[in-house]
């Protein structure tokens, strides 16, 4: 293990205010040669309040020593608990030593401070190389605890095992690649450790993967634990790999599927493997294109019935569906009350599956309380069979790739035997183990953490949204225009029933109350039709912003910007949104997101806003555009471009034709895994757009926007101006008219400026 892992480093704070005697002083530099005796590095610092934001942010410190009078005046008494609050917040378990003086102290101890350190040290009364022993041994306890079991057993591994392997992998804990030189840059730039920690599935001392032995089953109990799961298991091929593994263990040819539409491919890939013949659930967009939820009344047994007897290619229409999925939160950011929708859909199934890939976070908040799989005391769960998937690498922290698989035993359980073989089917015999690794350090991270950490990310996304309605609010009142946040414009408090302006609403009540992001039927903000009292919500830190242009009935006003020219603007900038649509522009707040960062898309959006005003050339303002399509664009200002978009919307009305493609269903003709088959056996051909009536599709077509199936495989296209052909005539006639802004959508190639898609030659 290299030098910078083995060192110890504490953290002396003396606050400038304190009246620490001359001996105290010199007690505390006596303290400070002892522990540079036994290698423990120590810095001091002269202030608490400068040190919160040390605290905050450097967490290599194994401790923490505070130096004190406790002679508080209430400011001062203020800071040190914000102090040792803070320390406790980021790290939980780091010991936490106050050095005080007995003589000074003794009669103004403070309860409050106390409490929130491990012990209370006399400085002048023992010396230096027993204070200097206490601590060194309250770090190595430390930091034996400090790391999850597999995380653990791989660093102990590397720390003393210095093997002379003769198996896999090749490169022999790196050493390979050192031998030419774009091999050494490669490991020059990812590091020693990688490399040695990166080891054959003979290593007995760490155990098994696939087998869930050793530290790999010590790992998956204890995320079992923190996500609140009977059985979790540790998956290093993404989420599309767990979700495909639930499916391939619950899932027999010729069974019955309930599937959300708005599902993720690897959804559509579970049922190709499986041979499951799917029915949808539905569900409702507004106005904005935005994925809203799927109704109770699509999930009752009576509307499931329906969808049975009147699909073409289920065979046994009596027959009970095997399985459920639903995909909660949506990728807008809809999340479901998961109570609700488990009484409705465990009617019907046996197996329910919730696809938490962007949610991993919702157990460890009250906002989210309600709306997850894993909620509450696994041990309390009864009813059908319930699983979780979350990508541990979307919105925790862990490394791509990761995910878990989680599950509540209920109903027709699988066992372990039986669903590992479709685990084995979906893993890898080779796993890097820092995959696996970052796995185990995510559920580390919030078993301490996931309060504090998911609360500073509700709080960032909370500041920018209401930041940027103040701003809206102020442009407006000067007869000007500015993008606005997608949230209820007003919000009222539970506990007092006060109603405020979401601008002005205090920022503790929005953090903390989940009523004020619930989706109250009939509200207009959210444009959702039908709804259910407390159905689902809207989660504070998927953060849409709309741009000007489009009215509550989701008509068009006379000017507009379109989000597809500021989205673009905002990727020259170094700034990437997670998704766009005609006047939404989508950004997901993360662990990583500070003040700085969403400070700097402000003052972007700010200087587009600026841009379009001055009606700046797009030479200047997009001048890669401009440089890749001279013909379309030069010559052209900003706001002439958004004028031109803007009027092609209103007149060809490209959003009616997404909505229509995607408020009715196509026409179901074989399964997905049939179609898959005809792939396989080549009876199948790439067709133009025009001449796509009457098609059966081999693969699903995903449009970007909504990200959703318009087609799933084995669906037949309907007439020549059908929905789906006629917005797929659209999207070409867009890509035509704005060169650089085409829509991707996947599951077609583009010739010629035409689609074509592979349909099942006839």
């Amino acid at each position: 293990m290299n030098h910078e892992l083995q060192t110890k480093r504490v953290l002396i704070i003396e606050d400038a205010e304190s009246k620490i005697s001359i001996s105290m002083n010199a007690a505390i530099a006596r303290l400070m040669e002892e522990l540079a005796e036994k290698e423990i590095t120590s810095e001091r610092i002269f202030s608490g309040e400068e040190a919160i934001p040390i605290v905050s942010n450097d967490m290599d410190f194994d401790a923490f020593l505070v130096a004190t009078d406790m002679d508080f005046d209430k400011q001062e008494e203020h800071i040190a608990l914000k102090l040792l609050k803070r320390i406790r917040c980021r790290q939980p378990a780091v010991p936490v030593f106050l050095l005080a003086d007995r003589e000074a102290t003794s009669r103004k101890l403070n309860a409050n401070i106390m409490e929130l350190a491990n012990e209370f040290v006399w400085i002048m009364e023992d010396s230096p190389r027993f204070i200097a022993g206490r601590i060194e041994a309250a770090i190595i306890r430390y930091r034996e605890a400090l790391l999850p079991p597999l995380m653990k057993a791989i660093w102990e591994y590397n720390e003393n095992n210095h093997e002379y392997s003769w198996a896999a992998p090749g490169h022999q804990g790196g050493t390979g690649f050192t031998k030419t030189p774009a091999g050494k840059k490669f490991y020059d730039f990812y590091g020693e450790n990688l490399f040695r920690t990166d080891t054959g599935i003979e290593r007995s001392s760490i155990g098994s993967l696939l087998d869930h032995e050793g530290a790999f089953e010590k790992s998956e109990t204890f995320a079992a634990k923190v996500f609140g799961a009977d059985r979790s298991y540790s998956v290093v091929v993404g989420t599309s790999g767990s979700n495909r593994t639930i499916m391939q263990a619950v899932l027999s040819e010729s069974d019955i599927a309930i599937c959300d539409r708005n599902c993720h491919k690897s959804i559509e890939q579970g049922l190709i493997l499986s041979g499951a013949r799917p029915v949808y659930m539905l569900p409702t967009r507004n106005r904005y294109g935005i994925i809203g939820p799927v109704r109770k009344s699509e999930m009752t047994p009576e509307a499931i019935g329906k969808k049975i007897q009147d699909s073409p290619i289920i065979r046994n229409r009596t027959k009970k569906p095997a399985y459920a999925v639903l995909t909660n939160c949506t990728y807008d950011g809809i999340c479901y009350n998961a109570a609700k929708v488990q009484k409705e859909l465990e009617q019907s199934v046996d197996h329910l599956h919730f696809d938490e890939a962007w949610y991993a976070y919702a157990r460890f908040n009250r906002m989210y309380r309600d709306h997850h799989a894993m909620r509450g005391d696994p041990k309390t769960h009864h009813g059908a069979t319930v699983y979780a998937t979350h990508s541990t690498h979307k919105l925790l922290n862990a490394l791509s790739q990761s995910s878990y698989i989680h599950v509540r035993k209920g109903r027709n359980y699988v066992d372990f035997d039986r669903f590992n073989q479709a685990y084995m089917m979906q893993s890898t015999t080779s796993p890097l183990y820092a995959i696996c690794a970052s796995n185990d350090i995510s559920a580390k991270m919030m078993d301490e953490c996931g309060c504090s950490l998911t609360r500073e990310v509700i709080e960032e996304a909370v500041d920018f949204r209401q930041a940027l309605a103040r701003m809206e609010r102020d442009f407006k009142k000067n007869h000007s225009w500015f993008f606005t946040p997608w949230n209820p414009p007003e919000v009222v408090d539970p506990a007092s029933g006060k109603k405020y302006a979401f601008a002005d609403a205090p920022r503790d009540m929005l953090v903390r109350e989940q009523e004020c992001w619930r989706l109250i039927p009939g509200e207009t903000w959210h444009g959702f039709p039908d709804l259910d009292c407390e159905w689902a919500m809207l989660d504070p830190i998927k953060v849409s912003i709309l741009s000007p242009g489009m009215n509550e009935d989701g008509s068009l006003q006379e000017h507009g910007v379109p989000a597809a020219l500021v989205s673009y603007y905002l990727y020259q900038e170094g700034i990437v949104p997670t998704r766009t649509t005609d006047f939404q522009i989508m950004f997901l707040f993360s662990m990583g997101i500070t003040k700085g960062k969403w400070g700097t898309l402000l003052n972007t959006l700010l200087k587009f806003r600026e841009f379009y005003e001055l009606n700046a050339p797009v030479e200047e303002v997009l001048p890669g555009l401009a440089e890749q399509f001279p013909d379309s664009y030069a010559g052209t200002g900003v706001r002439d471009l958004a004028d031109e978009m803007f009027e092609y919307l209103r007149k060809e009305k490209p959003g009616e034709a997404l909505n229509r493609a995607f408020e009715t269903l196509p026409e179901p003709v074989i399964s997905p895994r049939e179609a898959y088959m005809k792939i396989v056996t080549n009876q199948v051909e790439f067709v133009t757009s025009d001449d796509l009536a009457g098609r059966i599709t081999a693969n699903s077509l995903i449009p970007y926007p909504p990200g959703i199936p318009m087609m799933m495989s084995g669906e037949r296209f309907g007439v020549a101006n059908s929905p789906q052909i006629s917005y797929l005539h659209a999207l070409e006639s867009w890509g035509k008219h704005f060169p650089g802004f085409e829509h991707v959508t996947e599951g077609t190639r583009i010739v010629d400026g035409k689609f074509q898609v592979l349909c099942i030659r006839e």
